[in-house]
């Protein structure tokens, strides 16, 4: 069996009945409330909102936490410098003190050594090739 053809002829378009017609409708006014949830926004951008202004918090009060952190940190490195600084002073004074030809020579003398009567200067001529030999 084969299906029944179709028409070519398009049935006429229905004609809007005139009393539903935007023009013969009265007109509605939004309530109050309404309007008010239309000012005060819907809930899933509250949300969003809330969210977005907490992780902003969030990261400036991180942000002012590591710069205190910083800055306590610094200033422990600087009195460390400072501490390490007089002691490098000392250490140098230290050096000083201990190579001094004064206490260089007090010392040969406790330990038995003598100044020599007469310094005698060796000169080693060179060999011109640079072997030594």
């Amino acid at each position: 069996m084969s299906a029944p053809a179709r028409s070519l002829v398009s049935p006429a378009p229905k004609r809007a009945d005139p009393s539903r017609t935007p023009a013969a409708r009265p007109r509605t006014t939004p309530s109050p409330n309404h309007r008010a949830r239309a000012r005060r926004g819907t809930p899933p951008f509250w949300v969003m909102t809330a969210v977005i202004v907490t992780a902003m918090v969030v990261g400036i009060v991180s942000l002012s936490a590591l710069a205190v952190q910083a800055s306590f940190r610094s200033d422990a490195l600087r009195q460390q410098l400072g501490s390490l600084t007089q002691r490098q002073q000392s250490l140098r004074e230290d050096v000083a003190a201990a190579s001094a030809p004064s206490r260089v020579m007090g010392w040969a003398r406790k330990e038995g050594m003598v100044m020599p009567e007469r310094v005698v200067i060796i000169r080693v001529l060179s060999d011109p090739s640079g072997l030594g030999a």
